[in-house]
Parts: structure tokens; C-alpha cells; sequence
């Protein structure tokens, strides 16, 4: 019986409700979860960042040799450059 199927069945609504609603808000959090979680936050911030960081400790580590002549010249540039920007600047 057709009739005795449809009511039974509730008019199909919980069907209809869990394919479109709950189907459409499980593609929008994969979708989030995909782009924003594993790609922004995972891929970019905190791998993007560490990769940065250590990129960076590597360039550094080559200035580091220990020597105090070597630091105080780098101070004395870099002092040197300050006052030169400082005095020159309008």
C-alpha cells in the first residue's frame, strides 16, 4: 500500500533531511576541515612557520663563529649605520 508506506515513512523527510542537511553540513566541514585545518593552520602556520624558523637558524648559525673581534666589529657596523641613518635622515 502506497498511502500506508508514505506515512509510515513520515513523508520522507528524515530522508530528505539527512541527504541535504546533514549531507550538505558533513561536505561543508570536510571541506573546512580540508582546506582550513590541514591547509592553513597544519600546512602553513605551523609547518610553514617551523620550516621559516629553521631556514632562518641556518643562515644564523653561519654568523656565529665565536671570535668577540667578530661581534664587537658587527656592533661597531651596526652602530655606525644607525648614526648615519640617524644624522642624515630629514
Amino acid at each position: 500500500m502506497p498511502l500506508y508506506t508514505l506515512l509510515d515513512n513520515k513523508y520522507y523527510f528524515d530522508k530528505f533531511n539527512a541527504v541535504v542537511f546533514a549531507g550538505g553540513a558533513r561536505l561543508l566541514g570536510r571541506g573546512l576541515w580540508k582546506g582550513g585545518d590541514q591547509a592553513l593552520i597544519d600546512g602553513f602556520m605551523v609547518n610553514g612557520s617551523a620550516h621559516v624558523v629553521g631556514w632562518f637558524a641556518g643562515l644564523v648559525k653561519k654568523l656565529q663563529t665565536g671570535y668577540i673581534y667578530q661581534y664587537a666589529f658587527g656592533m661597531i657596523l651596526g652602530v655606525a649605520a644607525f648614526l648615519t641613518y640617524w644624522f642624515n635622515r630629514i
